[in-house]
């Protein structure tokens, strides 16, 4: 699956049954039966949690219960990667019994890319993609999984170039439609990987010509006419997506910071509030509703939600040093300077060059009348 196939199976009923499930078993301890699959999702979730720990317990699990089964060695020698440990990933790459399986291949074109080996990479993908040029859906699933691995090594052209000749190829060979729409998807993510926002916005618009129902696309667009500051624009394309579907949560969240970017926060935050009484994306909707809580002077509630989000996301999300920062100024609001400064510290080890956190130094300093305290809160550089 790709990233953003994960993050809606997250949501499904389906996961949540099955993760319910495992953690029902954890808790009791005894023993159940999962497929190898379902124990890879499993921690493939806590993972995007930064759970690492219970996803490598989950991993333990899996192999115990199916010694040499692919998904679950995958994932363990992708961790290993990710630690800089290329060697123990290698090894358990070759220790994986079908060495043909697609999803084994794209691992060993990951471990090269990881070694700075792109043009291996590239031969090892292209054979793939070779492999299964006769199906044309084949070859598109492959595409966008070649896609996907080159957007997490920042291959941005590269990606593009491959999608725009896979274009190419189904237009000459009179390819399904459903299959160019597919490819034409894949172009847009790409298009806009490399900020060429323009030409992303006239993909959206003949998708939209294929599809004027297409929710996706018009919460593109706002997505797209957000980072190019044309505010009301997105508002509009957005209220066509909730038009089509009054209840789509991710709409009403784009919705809400469209309105957040042009500056009118109070309806912002009730649009947020909204998505997260719903259960959208809970740490990200907890985070965001977070930061406009303290602008607007909630404080306990701000300190509430950006407790949760910092539960899930710890201090290796792209949000952690933002969440920590901002937990510190709404403790400060709240007079509690010793929580401020706990926050400042983890703030300052996620990001010690962050040139913000001088102020926010500052601004514990200037509430706090105690030498003693100030002791405790300024750092020594």
């Amino acid at each position: 699956m790709t990233e953003k196939e994960y993050t809606a199976y997250f949501e499904k009923p389906e996961f949540k049954a099955i993760l319910a499930r495992y953690e029902a078993m954890e808790a009791s301890g005894e023993k159940s039966y999962f497929d190898p699959e379902q124990l890879t999702d499993i921690a493939e979730y806590y993972a995007t949690r930064n759970r690492e720990k219970d996803a490598e317990l989950v991993i333990d699990y899996a192999l115990a219960m199916h010694p040499g089964s692919t998904d679950p060695l995958i994932f363990r020698a992708r961790t290993y990667m990710l630690k800089g440990d290329i060697d123990t990933a290698r090894l358990i790459a070759e220790s994986i019994p079908d060495q043909k399986d697609r999803e084994v291949i794209f691992l060993y074109a990951e471990l090269m890319l990881n070694e700075s080996r792109q043009r291996e990479a590239e031969m090892l993908l292209v054979e793939e993609l070779l492999a299964n040029e006769k199906s044309h859906k084949e070859y598109v699933f492959t595409v966008r999984d070649i896609v996907e691995l080159y957007f997490d090594y920042v291959y941005t052209s590269e990606a593009t170039v491959l999608v725009q000749k896979t274009m190419e190829k189904l237009k000459q060979e009179d390819g399904d439609p459903k299959l160019m729409t597919m490819a034409r998807n894949i172009f847009v993510d790409c298009l806009w990987n490399e900020g060429r926002l323009d030409e992303t916005i006239e993909q959206y618009n003949i998708l939209l010509d294929e599809n004027p129902y297409g929710i996706p696309y018009w919460i593109g667009l706002g997505y797209v006419y957000n980072q190019m500051e044309k505010y009301e624009q997105a508002l509009e394309s957005l209220d066509y997506a909730l038009a089509v579907d009054p209840e789509c949560l991710e709409a009403l969240f784009v919705k809400g910071h469209s309105y957040a970017l042009l500056g009118n926060t109070e309806k912002a935050l009730e649009l947020y509030r909204i998505c997260l009484k719903k259960g959208y994306d809970k740490p990200l909707t907890s985070y965001t509703c977070g930061v406009l809580e303290i602008a607007l002077g909630f404080h306990d509630e701000a300190i509430a939600h950006l407790e949760y989000a910092y539960s899930v996301y710890g201090d290796t999300s792209f949000y952690s040093f933002s969440i920590c920062f901002n937990l510190a100024i709404a403790n400060i609001k709240v007079g509690d300077l010793q929580r401020a400064a706990a926050y400042y510290y983890r703030a300052y080890q996620i990001n010690p060059d962050d040139e913000t956190l001088a102020e926010l130094m500052g601004q514990i300093n200037r509430n706090d009348d105690d030498d003693d305290k100030k002791r405790i809160i300024i750092v020594d550089k």
